[in-house]
């Protein structure tokens, strides 16, 4: 039996609910979160400000990537007072400023308030310093995943875990185990069920809420006991440990060499790229992503607005320098594989198409059906969903998840817009679209998009038993096995890629091994990194240009990154 709620009084007269209001104000730690009525996604509440008599709220919040009328549904404020717990209600939206920095919510004020002095209703978050580890046991066929305690009450908890697995969950989905463990070893395992899946802070994760469970007599009385040694912790670190009868936690002792620290200290280690600028715009653009997949996968509406906007980041960044840009595109291995797969198929099918003077009017437009194309799998993936398929495809699922990737994306808008679907979207996920009967524009994109696709696999693996392969063997296995038009697209991608492409892994006669920086007129590598020789283990980090290829030896053959354990920067 899941835990209930407790009975909660309703305040509906104004003055009490201002003054409630003016008192959150006071308090320096109020835990002021904003509730979306028509989604249920909550937000944190960096800042508010009570104006013109508390009869309006100005309200600071994190909301990247948010579409402009999520909030016309109404909000709904979750606040604390101690042990009393505040639901605010009966709010009316004023303005919404997206373009504000940061963002502002302007609200009228609440028409009731609930109070609830029940503990349940608490939630404590851990304070820099403090770490527990979880493990998430989503089925029970599986092991367990490690993610980071974010928060804590006696109903529930919240988490941080890597997107590839968060983007997965549903609300309401009852998980095998969820087992929390702190640096002095303390550990149990609690049945609980998903509440909301949201985008964290950090990137590649998402912040996951858990209701929990009552199982086979089991009362979660060690949650209780965890939440007062967190205040105690919580205090102490405040500085209040000055005071003797204060001490710290032991829930919180064992320091770096806990095998909790451990643990979390390789789940938390996140091998960003910082070779180019470029690598931040494309990361917003993976959050922006994320965000669009867990809407997806729990049939909310969907970001359109900021779609387009990671469309014309993508599109400006390629225009802005060409090779740092294909370069960067390689440089998002953190980021959940779909992801990837995808911003690496817009980056270089808006690359291929852009010297075609019809598909290049309508660049914006292709560019977001492929940013999209392949998040469809999300919408179906299910229990029979492979934990090692980088691209989440589901054999037990029906193939017709582009359908409803294509009908969440609503309207398309302009002719343009609904024929880069079908082209795109349509053309890649299903084996039934008819190429040869498209216009001839649309059809030409949909060979150029499946040229792309393919390669990006292929270079890729993971996908069934099938490894990852070189660029060239990549080339040359497609060009015997597609038919004349897309080989006219695949002599074009070679042409603009060349057999080294920008990204890829070269070895060199010397032994040592590099990364394709930048292309010649002749489409051999005129500019590389070298990062390792086979001789010596030690990583190097010196970039050569053509001039200085004599101190390497010369370039004899592609290399797979998955054989020596690199990453492209």
């Amino acid at each position: 039996m899941e835990v209930t709620d407790a009975p909660r009084i309703e305040i509906n007269d104004g003055d009490r609910v201002a003054n409630a209001f003016e008192t959150l104000q006071q308090r320096h730690y109020s835990d002021l979160r904003l509730e979306c009525v028509a989604t249920g996604e909550r937000f944190d509440i960096d800042d508010f400000r009570v104006e013109a008599g508390c009869e309006r709220i100005r309200l600071t919040i994190d909301v990247l990537g948010l579409a402009r009328d999520r909030f016309a549904a109404g909000v709904r404020l979750h606040a604390s007072l101690g042990v009393e717990a505040l639901l605010f209600t009966g709010i009316e939206v004023q303005q919404f400023s997206i373009e504000a920095d940061p963002p502002e919510l302007i609200i009228a004020k609440p028409e009731r308030v609930y109070v609830s002095n029940k503990r349940e209703s608490t939630r404590i978050r851990l304070v820099r310093g403090m770490r527990a580890l979880v493990q998430l046991q989503v089925y029970e066929d599986r092991n367990p995943i490690d993610a980071r305690l974010m928060d804590l009450s006696l109903g529930g908890c919240g988490i941080e875990i890597a997107l590839r697995t968060g983007m997965l969950l549903e609300c309401g989905q009852q998980i095998a185990a969820l087992f929390i463990e702190f640096p002095n070893g303390t550990r149990s395992s609690l049945a609980a069920v998903v509440r909301h899946v949201q985008m964290a802070e950090r990137n590649a994760h998402a912040y996951v809420g858990f209701s929990f469970v009552q199982r086979d007599g089991n009362r979660l009385s060690e949650v209780p006991v965890w939440l007062r040694e967190m205040e105690r912790e919580i205090a102490f670190r405040a500085g209040q440990g000055r005071n003797h009868m204060i001490q710290p936690s032991r829930l919180f002792i064992g320091g770096t060499e806990s095998p909790v620290a451990i643990r979390l200290d390789q789940q938390e280690k996140t091998p960003y790229a910082r070779t180019t600028a470029m690598v931040g715009p494309l990361r917003d653009i993976a959050h922006k992503l994320g965000v669009t997949a867990i809407a997806l996968r729990h049939g909310r509406a969907l970001p359109i607005d900021a779609l387009y906007e990671c469309a014309d980041t993508l599109c400006q960044l390629l225009e802005q320098d060409r090779p740092t840009f294909l370069y960067a595109l390689c440089c998002l291995s953190e980021q959940p594989a779909l992801l990837h797969h995808c911003i690496v198929v817009a980056g270089r099918l808006a690359d291929l198409v852009q010297g075609e003077e019809t598909l290049a009017r309508n660049l914006r437009d292709i560019v977001v059906a492929a940013l999209v194309h392949d998040l469809g799998n999300i919408r179906q993936a299910g229990p029979q969903t492979a934990s090692a398929d980088t691209l989440i495809t589901d054999p037990s699922a029906p193939t017709n998840s582009h359908h409803e990737l294509i009908e969440a994306l609503g309207s398309a808008g302009s002719w343009a817009a609904s024929g880069a679907r079908r082209a795109i979207i349509e053309c890649l996920n299903s084996t039934d679209v008819d190429i040869s009967g498209l216009p001839v524009a649309l059809a030409s994109l949909a060979r150029a998009a499946r040229i792309v696709d393919l390669i990006e696999v292929k270079s890729r693996g993971g996908i069934g038993n099938h490894e990852a392969a070189a660029p060239l063997q990549v080339f040359r296995s497609l060009y015997h096995s597609c038919n004349d038009d897309e080989r006219e697209w695949l002599k074009r991608y070679m042409k603009r890629q060349g057999i080294y492409p920008i990204g890829s892994l070269v070895h060199c006669s010397s032994g040592f091994l590099a990364w394709v920086l930048q292309l010649g007129e002749d489409g051999q590598p005129s500019r590389i990194r070298v990062v390792r020789s086979l001789q010596n283990p030690r990583r190097l980090n010196q970039i050569l240009g053509r001039a200085d290829f004599s101190q390497i030896g010369k370039i004899d053959e592609p290399a797979l990154p998955q054989r020596f354990g690199l990453s492209p920067f």
